[in-house]
């Protein structure tokens, strides 16, 4: 059964509605539910028009599982949605990058790049104050599905794969690929 553009319209608003305070999720939630969870963020750092409120939007779709609760740890390395923001919000929020670990072995130490102690902190306190999450419980065999629905409704900026919709992900990118210079010469500096 085909899920109608209907359909996902009324999800996604449902979705948002639904959708608690970053802080109010804990790792028990992505135990406990099945399926997929949205993030939404209705604010100006991110664009937006200075003349109209801000309508939340989500920005984020995943699947519910163990590490899905890495977005929410001060560990910016491990969750491309936090390398994303950060690469977003450095000038504003003063974030400064960092090679993820020390291991000269991890060649994606660099692209997967983290943030200094101070700048993870504040990453996580906008995001705190930023972010929103609901979780849509599913049958394991609707979870697919839905997932492509809500991907091609919603076209969420932070989602690179399987999302042809995404105009933000060049740009995004472009964002990274400064952070991602940033730990290049962390690693040069300190020979690590």
């Amino acid at each position: 059964m085909a899920i109608s553009w209907e359909e996902t319209k009324a999800t996604t608003e449902q979705l948002l509605q639904e959708a608690v305070a970053f802080t109010a999720v804990s790792a028990e939630d992505f135990r406990t539910h099945r399926g997929i969870y949205i993030l939404s963020y209705c604010g100006r750092e991110l664009g937006g028009s200075p003349w109209q409120d801000p309508q939340p939007e989500v920005v984020y779709l995943g699947h519910t599982g163990e590490d899905s609760f890495r977005h929410w740890q001060n560990s910016t390395g491990y969750s491309t949605l936090r390398r994303s923001l950060a690469a977003m919000l450095a000038t504003t929020l003063d974030l400064h990058a960092i090679p993820r670990n020390k291991d000269p072995e991890d060649t994606d130490r660099c692209s997967n790049y983290a943030l200094d102690a101070q700048s993870e902190e504040t990453l996580s306190r906008w995001m705190a104050d930023n972010l929103r999450c609901a979780f849509l419980d599913l049958d394991p065999s609707q979870e697919e599905e839905w997932f492509e629905a809500l991907m091609d409704y919603n076209a969420p900026m932070f989602v690179f794969q399987q999302n042809p919709n995404n105009h933000y992900g060049v740009q995004i990118k472009q964002y990274r690929a400064r952070l991602i210079e940033e730990a290049e010469r962390v690693c040069t500096d300190n020979s690590l």
